[in-house]
């Protein structure tokens, strides 16, 4: 009885965590909507034309939308088979929320007006080091539940092997943007490239989850 009881409380407190950072993320990706200028004039040329000079804020919401979508995803995946966790689990996740939370300044320091010779390099680097955080975050969160057995034992083997995998590409990708920067410009490409080829991993692993 008492065995039983305390598994529910441990799944409480699970459940409690992750109802928690799924209202954090919920709260961090709509204030990026909140810092999106509102396009004026009086005639549509002038509409037309304030949108076209406010575009590259449109593109950083679209970009850090789909940055933290992903990492939401991440997320749910990694505690989908969790049945409890620990304080390092704990610690770990606060970890992890404080990089989403720090998503709407970062995006809002993309699009910050000053020489783009000088600070784009440290502007886009400083928001691919906050990615590449939350990724190892995540995959911190991940070989902890492995190595304590808080996740359910018959979770299958090829899921945490692709799971694992794609966070490893995902570090790989924000990574390498971050020294690229200083070489061009067009290395936030990966950040669009990496999410596409995480999903065809999790795809394949969906359509073959016996690894076989």
């Amino acid at each position: 009885m008492q065995a039983r009881k305390l598994r529910r409380f441990e799944s409480r407190s699970t459940d409690r965590l992750i109802f928690f950072s799924d209202a954090v993320v919920a709260i961090a990706i709509t204030l990026l909507a909140l810092e999106l200028p509102v396009p004026e004039g009086p005639g549509v040329a002038e509409f037309r034309s304030s949108v076209a000079d406010d575009l590259d804020h449109y593109l950083a919401f679209l970009i850090s939308f789909v940055v933290i979508s992903a990492a939401w995803r991440q997320h749910n995946t990694a505690f989908r088979y969790a049945e409890r966790i620990d304080s390092r689990v704990r610690t770990l996740n606060f970890w992890w929320l404080m990089t989403i939370v720090l998503n709407p300044f970062a995006t809002k320091l993309l699009t910050t007006e000053g020489d783009d010779v000088d600070t784009m390099p440290l502007r886009f680097g400083f928001y691919a080091l906050l990615q590449f955080l939350a990724n190892a975050a995540i995959l911190a969160m991940v070989r902890r539940m492995s190595l304590q057995h808080l996740r359910d034992p018959d979770v299958p083997p090829a899921f945490a092997v692709a799971e694992q995998r794609v966070l490893y590409g995902m570090l790989a990708g924000f990574g390498l943007s971050i020294p690229l920067f200083f070489l061009t410009p067009f290395a936030w490409v990966l950040w669009i490239a990496l999410p596409v080829a995480a999903g065809q991993v999790r795809r394949n692993v969906r359509a073959d989850p016996t690894g076989s």
